[in-house]
C-alpha cells in the first residue's frame, strides 16, 4: 500500500509481500513443478500432482490460477537468474485471498479495480508468470477474483493487487 510524506511518494511495497493483512488467507503447498517460483508470482494448482506450479505456455484454463506466491520470511534462495524464489520440492507460501504487492510487466491501461491478466509465454516476447492490467489476446489469462486495489505503481512496476475471494 503507497503512502505519501510531505512531498514524497512511497513505494508500494516488495513483490510478494502482503500488504492489507485482517482479510488474508494464506496456504501452503508443494512446488510441484520443474521451475523455481518467485516471489509475488501467480501459481497454478496442478490436481494431478497435488501441488503448485509456475505458470506455462500450455496453461489455457484461468480458473486453475489459484494465487499469489508470498514473500518468505527466513532463509530464501536467490540467483541471478531467478531473484528471490521457492525451488522445486519447496512449501510455497500462497496468498488465496487478500492483497499483496507485485511486479507489473506493463502499466499502460492499469486502473483501480481493474482487472489482472497473466501472461502465459505463449505469444513472442512475453514472459510466462507475468502479470499485465490488459487483455490483449490469445496468451493471457483473467485471474479469477482479482483486481488492482488503486491503480497506483512505484518506480519498479509494483502495484497492490487484491485476490476478492478464495478459488480453491
Amino acid at each position: 500500500m503507497a503512502g505519501k510524506v510531505i512531498g514524497k511518494t512511497l513505494p508500494v511495497g516488495f513483490r510478494g509481500n502482503v500488504t492489507r493483512t485482517p482479510d488474508t488467507i494464506i496456504s501452503p503447498h508443494c512446488n510441484v513443478g520443474d521451475a523455481p517460483i518467485q516471489f509475488g508470482e501467480p501459481v497454478i494448482y496442478d490436481a494431478a500432482k497435488k501441488g503448485v506450479r509456475k505458470v506455462l505456455s500450455t496453461d489455457a484454463n484461468a480458473a486453475d490460477l489459484v494465487g499469489i506466491a508470498v514473500r518468505r520470511i527466513g532463509q530464501p534462495y536467490a540467483d541471478d537468474a531467478n531473484g528471490w524464489y521457492y525451488k522445486k520440492g519447496d512449501v510455497v507460501d500462497v496468498l488465496l485471498r487478500g492483497s499483496i504487492a507485485v511486479e507489473v510487466a506493463t502499466t499502460t491501461g492499469i486502473a483501480a479495480r481493474g482487472d489482472v491478466y497473466v501472461c502465459t509465454g505463449a505469444t513472442e516476447g512475453e514472459t510466462a508468470g507475468a502479470i499485465v492490467c490488459e487483455n490483449a489476446g490469445s496468451g493471457r489469462l483473467k485471474m479469477p477474483n482479482a483486481v488492482f486495489a488503486t491503480g497506483i505503481y512505484d518506480g519498479e512496476k509494483i502495484a497492490e493487487i487484491t485476490i476478492l475471494s478464495r478459488s480453491m
